[in-house]
């Protein structure tokens, strides 16, 4: 049964004393199954690849993706290439597993703003690695940029989707948003972009309460179900997998030392085991609350990576059982297309007994309703009598069908999953793209079923497809508008050249726009018209400043809100006085923009 979901049955005989009693198709006896199979990924961040395999192997054939920590971003933007692991990568395949590992600046703000200062660079980086080592997709992970990158990181993913081919998942973590913020961390994920052209967006729906902060769940029921809601005001629930923590948080309730460190769900396991502790499920946040005394004679336990818990009182906020099943049963509640979760091996790995269950719903009241009556014993089945020779010239009407339709996928959308199942979740069998011309039947309201053209039959949202064919190309620009020529030289990019002559990169679809241009793809020699009247980019106005010199215990942070009104603002400081990092040290004399 471990490997059920690998077998290939086409149909089933029923068969009663050597009397053949019915024949059919197995696809329908899996239907009720098959149409709750949700996409499961789980992200694998430390260990080796002996470790890492076991890691899989605990979650009881529950995952369908994992998410090993493959690429780095470096301080100045470049990439770094982790250890690949090809047995690990092999040991995946051979289980039907897929390998999409995440691209991370690990909170870094200068790395990821440095890459995706050059996203064409790193997306050609990118899919010559996917390529080479045999993976199956890339999860973006850039985590602490602003608003300021929110069309660089955009762009990012265009390309990503643009150069990886189409039977592989491009998906992107992005920060839970319950609050609706549009500046800062939060502002640098345009959701409705990004699901344009990402497969899914992996929702990270934790770390409500932070080290450094207050006490607190982290992922109380409200925190993530508005998460959710914000999500899917700004895509569809085809769009959404929702990621849980397999870790809490403690902090000391005694000195402070220790505030809201991380802890795996092992690890606390282990102090509740070991150490006095009363525990307490908090109904309002659906989170389960601990308060412990850890003595000499407990034991060491390590939290945060490396700090040690010394003798005192802790408070430590956590999942358990209760809380996974009520969280991850919104996945069924707004019936989004699946689960992720950070990270394996640090989980309580009692929790795969039922991890799918709560994932892909109880099915328990699924049909008709038990009968109060007792079963009664069934009749014998008899064979059929022999059926009489059919009339050749007799009239046969055979059965009716909706007949397949040409439609075509709409231009907005550049990748569109082909679900085999029509409730359009769980397993994708193929990709199509924006303006492909396509062959569909209504399978249900909202749903098309759609014959590829392998034969295969799969199915999409009708949110995708139009049965108007679009315009291939934009309006051609009026004859009449100024440009000016440019030659294209090594390492320019259509972004690169927007955002010069034109002030913003996301302007290059301009420059597509009036060379006729059926793909963003330039090359050196090639000539260009660019927009305007003047080969020269646009002058910046002198910008007016004042200077300032660094007390102790400034950051350009607390800085830029004292002075320009927003912490977030510190980028302004580090550009106009050319910062090669956001350190300062007492004394030193910085200039601040001035209004």
């Amino acid at each position: 049964m471990e490997q059920a979901k690998k077998f290939k049955i086409t149909s089933v005989k029923i068969l009663i004393s050597g009397v053949l009693v019915a024949t059919f198709a197995f696809s329908s006896l899996l239907s009720a199954f098959a149409a709750n199979d949700r996409y499961t990924m789980g992200y694998l961040y430390s260990g080796t690849d002996v470790q890492q395999i076991e890691y899989v192997n605990q979650a009881n054939h529950a995952l369908d993706t994992v998410s090993p920590s493959y690429f780095d971003i470096q301080e100045d933007g470049s990439l770094k290439l982790n250890y690949l692991s090809p047995f690990f990568i092999k040991s995946m395949h051979e289980k039907g597993i897929k390998v999409v590992p995440f691209l991370s600046n690990h909170w870094n703000r200068t790395a990821g703003i440095n890459a995706l200062d050059d996203v064409e660079s790193l997306s050609d980086q990118l899919a010559d690695y996917i390529e080479e080592y045999d993976l199956d997709g890339i999860n973006v992970d850039i985590e602490n940029v602003t608003h300021e990158q929110r069309d660089s990181y955009t762009e990012l993913v265009r390309l990503l989707r643009e150069k990886i081919p189409a039977d592989k998942e491009v998906s992107v973590a992005v920060a839970a948003n319950p609050n609706n913020w549009q500046t800062g961390w939060h502002g640098s994920y345009d959701y409705t972009a990004l699901a344009r052209y990402a497969d899914h967006l992996v929702i990270m729906a934790y770390d409500e309460h932070y080290e450094g902060g207050e006490a607190g769940p982290v992922a109380s029921m409200d925190f993530v179900e508005s998460s959710i809601q914000y999500a899917l005001s700004k895509t569809t629930a085809d769009k959404i997998v929702i990621a849980v923590p397999f870790y809490g948080r403690v902090w000391s309730l005694d000195d402070g030392r220790i505030a809201g460190k991380g802890v795996s769900s092992k690890v606390i396991q282990k102090i509740l085991a070991d150490c006095k502790a009363t525990v307490q499920y908090d109904e309002a946040s659906q989170s389960v609350k601990a308060e412990v005394i850890v003595t000499e004679a407990d034991g060491k336990y390590t939290v945060g990576g490396n700090f040690v818990l010394q003798p005192g009182r802790y408070v430590v906020w956590f999942e358990n059982d209760r809380s996974y099943e009520e969280k991850l049963g919104l996945i069924e509640k707004y019936d989004l297309k699946g689960a992720g979760a950070w990270s394996l091996g640090q989980e309580d790995t009692s929790i795969w007994d039922r991890y799918e269950e709560w994932v892909n719903g109880d099915e328990t009241d699924a049909g008709d309703p038990p009968s109060a009556t007792p079963p009664q014993p069934e009749p014998p089945v008899l064979p059929e009598p022999p059926v009489p020779p059919v009339d050749d010239e007799a009239e046969f009407e055979p059965p009716t069908e909706t007949p397949f339709i040409t439609a075509y996928i709409k231009r907005d959308y550049t990748s569109v999953s082909v679900y085999q199942n029509p409730n359009l979740r769980g397993k994708v069998i193929a990709a199509l793209s924006a303006g492909e011309t396509i062959s569909v039947r209504e399978s249900k309201p909202g749903v098309y079923q759609v014959r590829l053209s392998d034969g295969r039959m799969g199915y999409l949202s009708a949110t995708y497809i139009t049965f108007e064919k679009e315009p291939e190309t934009p309006a051609p620009v009026p004859p009449s508008q100024e440009y000016f020529l440019h030659r294209v030289q090594p390492g320019e990019t259509l972004w690169k050249l927007a955002q010069q002559y034109l002030g913003q990169g996301s302007r290059y679809t301009e420059i597509v726009q009036l060379n006729g241009l059926t793909s963003d793809r330039i090359y050196p020699g090639m000539e260009l018209k660019i927009p305007g009247a003047s080969e020269e980019p646009p002058v910046k106005p002198e910008a007016s400043y004042q200077e300032y010199t660094v007390k102790r215990g400034d950051s350009l942070w607390k800085i830029a809100r004292k002075y320009l009104g927003s912490g977030s603002r510190y980028t302004e400081i580090i550009e106009i006085n050319g910062l090669k990092s956001e350190t300062v040290h007492p004394g030193q004399i910085l200039k601040l923009p001035v209004s």
